[in-house]
């Protein structure tokens, strides 16, 4: 049994790489398919000013640090602190499914709700942060959003934005609501699915999931100091991040176009969240591009930065992020369960013998 599980392992490990292989190898086959258009692109990059790439690496390396704080901050809340390096490597191998696997946001919450559990977390803790560490993420984008609308001063791009991302905010506040309340939303939940079973003359075991769960967030103090300094982490990973894409202008040796350059990477990291491809692989890279063209950059320009950008922010976290997801799930409890049933099964033989 323990044999196949280790097997099970290791087959599944092998079916991420060969998928993150695959992903690169489309990824390749576009822009080599597209080499027509693109051909003005590897002018731009011959003439790389390479000295912009370490602070690039720099600027992204802050932007994984200030995300892994944002989800340290979720889990203090409930009074659980695990260690920097262990929430890290839940957030490199969370990101990398979420990259790798079609409508990856939902795997990768699945998956980081289960370390959290194993790092000490209630149920009902693992799942509130979760919710509060994707809305609080998205909530601080939303503001970077409107910032960049405010930058564009009201071009024509920037009005037709307007409406979807008050429709986005809405959205997002209510849920933030959730999340700062979620005790008296569960609360009235339970009390809600009670009236009903007693409406209906039955019982679900729905009810008694709710009311558990609205016993552990009693444990959970999602003060506004709290939320507030999540939020500030939040906000940090997006302009950590957004400056990667400045650096990557700059190596380009290509005016920024500063107007919509705050708006179009809002836009961008927005749209890499709609379950279209893996990570948005070539939505984010698209919509970036064009919003850029179309405030005045150059188009072999903005490209070359774009794809640069997402080669700091997307493609160098693939293998490390793998890397962790293996490390984790051979530290993860059924591991050492496996490791422990071996030993007995080892011993019991030598004393046979």
């Amino acid at each position: 049994m323990a044999r196949t599980r280790r097997l099970n392992r290791r087959v599944r490990a092998a079916l991420g790489l060969l998928w993150v292989i695959a992903v690169a190898g489309v990824a390749v086959y576009i822009v080599t398919d597209r080499s027509s258009e693109l051909a003005g692109i590897t002018g731009v990059f011959s003439h790389l000013n390479f000295y912009f790439l370490i602070p690039a690496l720099v600027l992204e390396c802050a932007s994984v640090v200030a995300y892994t704080l944002l989800l340290k901050s979720t889990l203090l809340a409930g009074g659980v602190a695990p260690g920097f390096r262990r929430l890290l490597a839940i957030f490199l191998a969370s990101n990398s499914i979420n990259n790798v696997v079609p409508a990856g946001t939902a795997f990768a919450s699945v998956y980081s709700f289960r370390r959290f559990r194993e790092v000490g977390a209630s149920e009902g803790l693992a799942g509130w942060a979760v919710l509060a560490t994707n809305v609080l993420a998205a909530l601080s984008l939303l503001v970077l959003a409107f910032i960049g609308l405010v930058i564009s001063e009201g071009s024509v791009s920037g009005i037709s934005l307007s409406a979807s991302l008050a429709s986005v905010a809405l959205v997002i506040l209510a849920a933030l609501f959730v999340v700062a309340r979620a005790e008296t939303v569960l609360r009235a939940t339970a009390a809600f699915l009670k009236f009903l079973e007693r409406r209906l003359g039955t019982s679900w075991k729905m009810t008694e999931k709710v009311r558990q769960l609205t016993q552990d967030m009693k444990a959970v103090s999602p003060s506004a100091p709290r939320l507030s300094r999540a939020f500030f982490w939040g906000l940090s990973n997006w302009i950590f991040d957004a400056l990667v894409l400045v650096i990557a202008y700059l190596a380009t040796k290509s005016p920024i176009p500063f107007e919509g350059l705050l708006l179009a990477y809002s836009a961008g990291q927005l749209a890499a969240t709609l379950p279209i491809t893996p990570g948005g692989l070539g939505v984010v890279e698209g919509s970036i591009s064009i919003a850029l063209v179309a405030y005045g950059g150059n188009q072999e320009a903005s490209i070359a930065a774009v794809l640069l950008y997402r080669f700091f922010s997307f493609w160098i976290w693939l293998l490390p992020g793998l890397g962790c997801y293996i490390g984790l799930r051979k530290k993860s409890p059924d591991g050492q369960l496996n490791n422990a049933a071996i030993e007995v099964l080892q011993a019991g033989k030598e004393k046979d013998e």
